[in-house]
């Protein structure tokens, strides 16, 4: 049976030998465009963009017969900051992903065989993913009407393919897309 923990690169953390404690998803850094200009009070605001988010975690080891420091080290290995960012997956939120990589120090506390691990992973893209949703219908009428709504907390561009199975050639097809980019 599973711990409490994380899947990292497809590796669940109780098969390091390590618990879960507990794991902080800070909010994503700001990058904050403005100008100060002589004589205006306050600033001009140029907008606000998403930086990376930053994700505390803390967890500890099960006791076994290895050696601490080498527990360490495949625990580094695992964790490998110089490889590209993988998937990371919270098991109290299944359905939702990060794109991580280690960051900064792997911060060990020593007590004979038990110790516990602190450590920051790093999403240079800030968002959390849900689960790729597929939705097919079947056009019958028209006209027709089909709603397309994301979960997500962020606007989301909807990918629309339509395939015509049939020999008539279709006229005047209209889409209303409601998702709008900021500023445009």
């Amino acid at each position: 049976m599973r711990g409490y923990g994380f899947t990292y690169k497809g590796r669940h953390s109780s098969t390091m030998g390590v618990n879960l404690l507990n794991y902080t998803p800070n909010s994503p850094e700001l990058r904050e465009y403005e100008d100060e200009v002589d004589g205006l009070p306050g600033v001009i605001d140029y907008g606000t963009e998403y930086g990376k988010r930053a994700i505390d975690v803390t967890m500890d080891l099960t006791v076994n017969d290895d050696q601490f420091k080498v527990r360490q080290s495949q625990i580094y290995q695992w964790l490998k900051p110089t490889q590209a960012a993988g998937i990371l997956v919270f098991d109290d939120v299944p359905d939702r992903f990060y794109f991580a990589k280690l960051t900064g120090l792997l911060r060990p506390e020593q007590i004979g065989q038990y110790g516990t691990f602190t450590f920051t992973f790093k999403c240079t893209d800030p968002f959390a993913y849900g689960p790729e949703r597929i939705e097919e219908y079947v056009i019958t009428k028209s006209p027709d009407i089909k709603r397309i709504v994301s979960d997500g907390t962020e606007p989301t561009p909807p990918e629309i393919i339509l395939v015509n199975t049939g020999t008539t050639t279709v006229p005047k097809i209209i889409l209303t897309n409601e998702y709008r980019l900021e500023g445009g």
